[in-house]
């Protein structure tokens, strides 16, 4: 017995300690030895010791990029190298991306292009190349938590790097790639309801066969592991987002990994994080008060009172109580796979289902429908259409203060979005992340009628969020009426007027609004819409780049240097600087001035997608002309830009 011990505990002890990988190799956890601090969780008062370090030397880049940024903005009478070095603290600039599905993920992956100067064109005039290097922290949920997950667990290569040279097939959303489709969940429906639920998803695009979704799922099971939807969503996604290369799709990756990549290491780019929310078990009610869950390179947690933990994200999947292992020494890795967490932030395949069976959808007749509709039901009674954390990382946690949470056994998290805020802005906006400004990414909804940012504002009066600070925002009949999506729309202008929103001292920071909307593609894809042809992707890439750099600032020629305003705000009101006439002038252009409209029932504004925002006439994108198709490739504004061969922005040449 003592022979038996003894080589249990030499093999633990052969395990790289350090390695945040699956150690079996494959989609399955693990067991590992614990480390020596056997303690896992800690308090939701304060960013971790490990997230304070990082930023710390991370700042040593953001200051030095931000300078590169103000210095190109021809910002009057300023010194940026003057300003940075004797700031009280570095600039805190975040990026969020909100959720939407691929149309989300492919509108950000444009917006993030004109924020990143390894984008080629993007400096070229006034571009805002620069922002994404300047920034600390980068946030997403569902498709903005995909580009997020996609790019983070390769390290973040450029969107260029994906889309021009794309030696992986990286998003390809293609027919052939499609992850399911109507006729294959009709065809899978029937030996699903008589017999294993499991057969319905051999309708999931890779699931059967060697090295299929369906093996995998059965070695995490073997290994001791529930599975459920999001784990074959999960890893459907990673057939799209994630290399192949010889792991399987980075079967064995998890999100933890991320602290070991070398760009994350150098702090080369911002600290990334997905956001998920906790579903009580015996409720199915999704509204504001469900606590936010984010996962970060370190931890899983939330700052939120009910749950106000977090928990070591590499040992998820180990038997702790109060954040200590269970069995001693021994504990869980490989549960964090990335694939898991991208589709624990998105459970779009119980969306997709839903759409085939609500009273209004017609996609299938009657008796297909009674027949889905049992599915679902037997899916969701068994909680199999969620993700489920099991065993849960925060059982029994002495900083938790719901018992639901703290007496449950596993933990049930579901799509960050369902609540209506569609922006992972609570987490950030946390006074212990003291943000200066945020640029609020929207491609949610049909299109963005501010209801995201709206929530968020709300939510921060709710007793469950006790630690958000959000500035003030209109209602949705103002942001619509006003055209606050027409073009982008700075929050908070003024610290000196939200003292009542401050908390312990930190005021709100200036968040930067932009909207997705039309100008050389209809953007407003379906959130359910599962395959893109690669015309349809790069449109869409390439108008929310139009979108971020306001049509490459042809639309106006100071959107580099009104950007570069809002982000230096928050520090010039810290050392009592007064703001330049130019940024005067920027400020009376975007910032919104508390102006309200408020109107009983229904509310049916201008459409706005022109320039100006009003208009009620039939409305034709850039370069085409009224009531003709806007077939990808006959879009020719391209050429009017005067873009240069191979660059993202001349996708159609």
């Amino acid at each position: 017995m003592m022979n038996v011990l003894l080589i249990h505990l030499l093999l633990l002890a052969l395990i790289n300690v350090t390695q945040a990988w699956s150690p079996t190799g494959s989609y399955a956890p693990g067991k590992v030895q614990c480390p020596s601090n056997h303690d896992l969780l800690r308090e939701g008062d304060s960013i971790s010791s490990e997230e304070k370090d990082w930023v710390k030397a991370r700042h040593e880049k953001t200051d030095k990029a931000l300078i590169e940024y103000l210095n190109s903005s021809n910002l009057t009478d300023f010194d940026a190298k003057k300003f940075i070095r004797n700031a009280t603290r570095s600039p805190n600039i975040a990026l969020a991306f909100s959720g939407g599905g691929y149309r989300a993920m492919l509108s950000g992956a444009g917006q993030f292009a004109a924020l990143d100067n390894r984008t080629v064109g993007v400096d070229e005039t006034n571009g805002l190349g620069g922002i994404f290097q300047s920034s600390t922290y980068l946030a997403g949920l569902l498709g903005g938590g995909w580009l997020v997950g996609s790019l983070a667990m390769q390290d973040f290569p450029s969107v260029d790097e994906i889309v021009l040279e794309n030696p992986n097939d990286l998003w390809n959303l293609t027919e052939t790639k499609q992850i399911i489709t109507k006729v294959s969940v009709i065809r899978n429906l029937v030996p699903a309801l008589w017999g294993n639920i499991q057969n319905f998803f051999k309708a999931v695009n890779g699931y059967n066969g060697k090295n299929g979704i369906g093996q995998e799922l059965q070695e995490k099971e073997d290994a001791g592991f529930n599975t459920t939807i999001t784990d074959i969503w999960g890893r459907a996604l990673a057939r799209q987002l994630l290399p192949k290369g010889k792991d399987n799709y980075m079967n064995a990756s998890t999100w933890s990994d991320i602290r070991n990549n070398t760009g994350f290491k150098n702090h080369n780019y911002p600290f990334p994080m997905v956001t998920a929310l906790v579903r009580f078990s015996k409720s199915k009610a999704y509204n504001s008060s469900l606590p936010v869950v984010e996962f970060n390179p370190f931890e899983i947690g939330s700052f939120d009172y009910s749950l106000n933990s977090f928990f070591d994200t590499q040992y998820l999947g180990t038997e702790v109580n109060n954040g200590k292992p269970v069995k001693n020494s021994t504990c869980v890795k490989g549960f964090d796979n990335a694939s898991f967490i991208l589709g624990t932030t998105s459970s779009l395949f119980n969306d997709f289902l839903n759409s085939l069976v609500c009273d209004d959808c017609h996609s299938v007749n009657f008796f297909l429908k009674m027949i889905l509709r049992r599915v679902l039901t037997k899916l969701s009674n068994a909680y199999y259409d969620i993700a489920v954390f099991k065993p849960n990382p925060f059982y029994k946690s002495r900083y938790a203060k719901n018992e639901e949470i703290v007496n449950n056994s596993t933990l049930y998290l579901i799509d960050g979005g369902l609540a209506d805020e569609s922006l992972p802005l609570s987490n950030l906006m946390t006074k212990e992340r003291k943000l200066d400004a945020v640029f609020a990414l929207d491609n949610s909804e049909n299109w963005p009628n501010g209801k995201s940012i709206i929530k968020t504002y709300e939510r921060q009066f709710l007793d469950e969020d006790d630690k958000t600070v959000c500035p003030y925002v209109p209602g949705e009949s103002s942001f619509q009426h006003f055209n606050l999506t027409a073009k982008p729309t700075f929050f908070g202008c003024d610290a000196k007027n939200m003292t009542d929103l401050a908390k312990d001292g930190v005021v709100p920071p200036i968040v930067i609004y932009l909207a997705n909307r039309p100008f050389e593609f209809w953007s407003n894809t379906s959130l359910l819409g599962l395959k893109y042809s690669d015309p349809q992707k790069k449109a869409m890439i390439r108008n929310g780049i139009d979108v971020t750099s306001r049509l490459n600032h042809t639309l106006d020629s100071e959107w580099q240097a009104c950007v570069g305003c809002a982000l230096i705000r928050r520090e010039q009101e810290r050392q009592g600087i007064k703001q330049s006439e130019q940024c005067e002038r920027c400020f009376a252009d975007y910032c919104w001035d508390g102006s309200t409209f408020e109107v009983e029932g229904d509310y049916f504004p201008n459409v706005n997608f022109t320039k100006t925002g009003l208009t009620n006439d039939s409305m034709h994108l850039w370069d085409t002309k009224p009531g003709t198709s806007t077939n990808v490739s006959s879009i020719s504004v391209l050429s009017y830009l005067g873009f240069k061969k191979r660059q993202l922005f001349d996708l159609f040449s």
